[in-house]
């Protein structure tokens, strides 16, 4: 049995290598981790019910590199500028009537920040 450990910082180094700048911000940074961790639950999904269309390599290999995105993530955390973003308004149109205001109550019922 190998492992993971060691694998997980080879492929921490690996990805370094191949990819060296990571984003500031830290929505886009859990963005990468997240997109990681979507191609893991996509394998174990099919390695469960569609068995023919992956294999445990390919779920092995997953894990480490989601593994390896978290570490990234992490080893960051000091460095990331958590400042919201810019946001714009949509217009009340874009919704249906109900919608709208079913949102509108929603709103109401939140607690002011």
């Amino acid at each position: 049995m190998s492992n993971p450990i060691a694998e997980i910082v080879a492929e921490l180094t690996r990805a370094t290598r191949k990819f060296p700048t990571w984003p500031t911000d830290p929505l886009h940074a859990l963005a990468v981790l997240g997109e990681e961790f979507g191609e893991l639950t996509k394998d174990m999904l099919q390695l469960t019910y569609e068995p023919h269309k992956t294999s445990r390599e390919n779920v092995r290999k997953e894990a480490i590199q989601t593994a390896a995105m978290a570490l990234r993530l992490a080893m960051s955390l000091d460095r990331y500028e958590y400042t919201p973003s810019a946001q714009h308004s949509q217009a009340p149109g874009a919704l249906t009537p109900a919608e709208d205001d079913e949102a509108q109550a929603m709103n109401d019922l939140a607690p002011a920040a």
